[in-house]
């Protein structure tokens, strides 16, 4: 992913949904009341359930219309639909914090009820200890690291868990705190300025994905040739990590020559998003590639903070894994 996206580039109009003070404020009193209830319920998704009356209802229209039809960039900025936390604790320097509070559960309850009008959350057991809510924090000593738990060095192009076809359908952030010049940034496969050449090559299977380093234990033995683009033309799906793709025939010029071009239309139609506090940002994971720029940590409790979701849009899949919250 080059570090030069342009500023002007940024999501749609349409794509960006912003709720009242009240709402917000609404909302955020029933997460409290949920959380409160944290402790007496196994599942949070069933939990977070509860609070979807409590969303504004542009919210929840929105949601259904995404999921439905997607939008230009096949991404959702909801604004406001989170509260700016005054009493937030520190940023935690670990993607597996031991401890947690009060407000953060609340956000993360908010969170998982935002993804249900998509699907049902899952994760993997390999992937930050099996959390349901993942914690997307810098990490002292992981600054250069293709995770998100880096910071000086930009997270390349990738989607979520590429290497298996149980990858989630949409992931979401939920932004507690921010940091100046780190940008979240997506490419969608749609309308890419690609030569018809090397978009039958990319739809050809000539590549090989392995799990990335986030991933502890994941299987990473013998892979299956598998094409980067894939479905109709005009609404592409794209399975796609620059740091994760091998090409699965040595030697296989034509298909370096590809994914070269690749990287540098997604660059060309890359949009941006610095993520403020009480931001949730809802990407398809099957259309869109996503990345960070750089930035630079403090490490005193004030870095930037992000929860993520992953969300499996078909019950049917779903019921399949034995409607598991956590996979492998």
């Amino acid at each position: 992913m080059s570090q030069t996206i342009p500023a002007t580039a940024r999501l749609a109009r349409s794509e960006v949904v912003t709720s009242t003070w009240t709402q917000s404020a609404h909302t955020w009193s029933a997460a409290l009341r949920a959380a409160d209830r944290r402790h007496r319920v196994v599942d949070p998704a069933v939990l977070a359930a509860g609070l979807i009356t409590s969303l504004p209802p542009q919210v929840v229209v929105a949601l259904h219309r995404f999921r439905t039809v997607g939008s230009p960039n096949n991404a959702l900025l909801l604004r406001g639909v989170g509260p700016v936390l005054t009493d937030l604790p520190a940023t935690p320097a670990a993607v597996d914090p031991r401890t947690t509070s009060r407000v953060v559960d609340a956000a993360a309850l908010l969170l998982l009820a935002l993804s249900l009008p998509l699907g049902e959350p899952f994760t993997f057991r390999s992937l930050h200890g099996g959390r349901l809510v993942q914690h997307v924090v810098p990490v002292p000593g992981r600054e250069s690291t293709q995770t998100g738990a880096s910071s000086t060095a930009a997270l390349d192009w990738h989607v979520e868990d590429g290497f298996t076809d149980d990858r989630c359908d949409y992931f979401g952030l939920l932004c507690l705190r921010g940091h100046p010049g780190a940008v979240t940034v997506l490419s969608p496969a749609r309308g890419l300025d690609l030569d018809p050449a090397d978009v039958a090559t990319l739809r050809a299977p000539r590549y090989l994905l392995v799990p990335d380093d986030a991933h502890d234990g994941a299987d990473t033995g013998a892979r299956i040739p598998v094409p980067i683009l894939a479905g109709p033309p005009e609404d592409p799906e794209i399975c796609f990590g620059e740091g994760d793709v091998r090409l699965a025939y040595p030697g296989d010029h034509r298909a370096a020559a590809a994914l070269r071009a690749l990287t540098a239309a997604l660059d060309r139609g890359a949009v941006g998003h610095e993520l403020a506090p009480g931001d949730v940002l809802i990407a398809d994971n099957r259309r869109t590639v996503h990345g960070r720029t750089t930035f630079h940590p403090r490490y005193d409790g004030t870095d930037r903070w992000l929860l993520r979701t992953m969300t499996c849009a078909s019950i049917r899949a779903h019921r399949r894994r034995g409607a598991l919250r956590a996979l492998g």
